[in-house]
């Protein structure tokens, strides 16, 4: 059976852009794989700005080439998120993200929708935040940290930091260098994605230098701010940062 929830992020405006998630919406399923996979606010970003999904899994992006569909005879990547806009050509406007004015027009949301479960990542906070839905729509909801559910009920997750974050942070990062040059580079964020994440796995002197190229006194500190997550990542044991 279908298990539903919502998937929102808390701006520091106070604001919430939420999605529609339809199954396995259980702290057990879905609260592991938001721990384990979202604790990075581009992904994020990423995930909600896809609108409502039918299954929230690890990737935002099916490998190129393979078949992801909802049609599991025609094939479907089952680590990779099934929304239902890109996979299966539903009208945009009734799967796009959503936003709530206010955490209490969110809570408000929640209980007029037909989900069991609610999760808010606390983009001021940087952490995950949990409740039920109540039935009873008079009920209250009472978020907690996501974590402190998962520890209660003994549901292992490992939060450790992911390469995926990694790509998601390149992609964000050259967009704020030189945007233009980038959408002349890429068709898409997901073609800027395989390719980073090739250059990551097999060439990661290449990359760390096309990076470097673009240091200047203006861009300097989130430069070297990306390529230390690069070097905490691979453990590296050279310097990979210079002063302009």
């Amino acid at each position: 059976m279908s298990t539903r929830s919502k998937i929102g992020i808390l701006r520091k405006d106070g604001s919430v852009d939420h999605v529609y998630s339809h199954w396995d919406g259980y702290p057990e399923h879905n609260g592991v794989v938001l721990i384990e996979n979202y604790n990075n606010i581009n992904k994020l970003n990423e995930l909600i700005k896809n609108g409502d999904m039918s299954i929230l899994a690890e990737h935002i992006y099916p490998v190129p080439d393979k078949a992801h569909s909802f049609d599991h005879e025609e094939g479907r990547q089952d680590d990779v998120c099934l929304f239902y806009n890109r996979d299966r050509g539903e009208d945009w406007k009734h799967t796009n993200p959503r936003t709530s004015k206010s955490l209490d027009r969110f809570i408000q949301d929640c209980k007029l929708s037909d989900c069991e479960f609610a999760y808010l990542y606390d983009e001021d906070k940087k952490e995950w935040l949990f409740s039920p839905i109540p039935y009873e729509k008079e009920s209250d909801m009472d978020f907690c940290i996501l974590k402190d559910e998962l520890n209660d009920k003994n549901i292992e997750y490992d939060d450790s930091f992911k390469e995926d974050y990694l790509i998601f942070d390149g992609i964000e990062l050259m967009k704020d260098l030189d945007y233009y040059e980038y959408i002349d580079q890429y068709r898409s964020d997901s073609e800027s994605y395989f390719e980073i994440k090739d250059m990551l796995e097999n060439n990661l002197d290449t990359y760390i230098g096309s990076i470097e190229e673009y240091k200047n006194e203006y861009t300097q500190d989130s430069i070297n701010e990306y390529l230390e997550e690069i070097k905490d990542f691979y453990s590296l044991d050279y310097e990979i940062t210079y002063e302009v």
